[in-house]
């Protein structure tokens, strides 16, 4: 029932904006620059080879080791069923399910779950900061430091309270728990460290394509803007509530329009094309998906 929610979800939403939006989406979309399809093609490949290496990285960390091209191979199908099913975890179920046998290793299952939620949790985690540092920087640079003391200030505040408080009473006395245990050793010192580089430069690559999504598109834009605002369309394709993020990454493009500095319709159709593009990339996925052995 809640799979099929999410199917009238998408569906919803998509009809709403091709009905209101229909006519100017087929112009713009109809001009696609086909030589960028191939640099996205490229930079997703790294894009998934760093991915995967933080999988790998941060399993390692927690006693599973895995090889490194077992690891590539199966976050491009844990992409590709994502893209096509509902809730965006399904892949990364089917992810942590086989990652339990890897390079003639045998792996608990818990610590195969828990390598692929540090894993996406690390990502999730630099999106937000870059997304956080880039905003401060917006209001900083346009001097609107009334929205920087209102929008920015009592996040970070937040933010600092609840890592105190999840420090003080949870993590510190919790010694038995191997959860805790564990997402302490991953998310502190040189451990913590190195995945929140290799999660930066993955979460750039995101934004990145998603400039080239709208350079496809022959559209003029503000880098800076969307640079600062395209993670808030990246965070909705992660809500648990479509098929792929699609129709809620559109609706999302459509609210944020005015902050890229597009029109409705322009903003819409990068969302868009940015799913084409994503969809598109993890089609290697579907190849490793059928040479799986039965």
């Amino acid at each position: 029932m809640k799979d099929l929610l999410k199917y009238i979800l998408s569906l919803g939403l998509l009809y709403y904006i091709f009905e209101e939006y229909g006519t100017e989406l087929y112009k713009t979309l109809s001009i696609i620059n086909y030589k960028y399809v191939l640099l996205v093609f490229f930079i997703s490949f790294f894009q998934y080879a760093l991915s995967a290496y933080r999988w790998m990285y941060i399993s390692s960390k927690n006693g599973s080791e895995m090889n490194f091209f077992y690891c590539l191979k199966f976050y491009y199908i844990s992409s590709f069923i994502n893209n096509i099913l509902p809730g965006g975890v399904v892949g990364d179920i089917y992810r942590a399910y086989c990652a339990r046998e890897s390079n003639s290793s045998v792996i608990d299952l818990s610590k195969s779950v828990q390598g692929i939620v540090f894993e996406r949790l690390s990502g999730q985690i630099m999106m937000f900061f870059i997304f956080l540092f880039s905003l401060t920087l917006f209001f900083l640079i346009n001097a609107k430091y009334v929205a920087f003391l209102y929008a920015v200030i009592p996040v970070i505040l937040i933010i600092l309270i609840i890592y105190v408080v999840t420090k003080k009473i949870y993590f510190n006395k919790v010694q038995s728990n191997e959860v805790a245990i564990n997402f302490k050793r991953i998310f502190s010192g040189t451990i913590f460290w190195n995945h929140t580089i290799i999660s930066f430069f993955v979460v750039i690559s995101y934004i990145i394509i998603y400039i080239i999504s709208a350079e496809a598109l022959g559209l003029s834009i503000d880098y800076f803007a969307f640079f600062v605002f395209t993670p808030i369309v990246l965070f909705s394709m992660t809500l648990p509530v479509s098929i792929g993020g699609w129709g809620v990454r559109e609706g999302t493009a459509l609210l944020i329009a005015f902050l890229l500095g597009l029109s409705a319709s322009s903003s819409i159709s990068v969302a868009i094309m940015y799913g084409i593009l994503n969809l598109f990339c993890s089609l290697p996925g579907l190849y490793f998906l059928l040479s799986i052995k039965k």
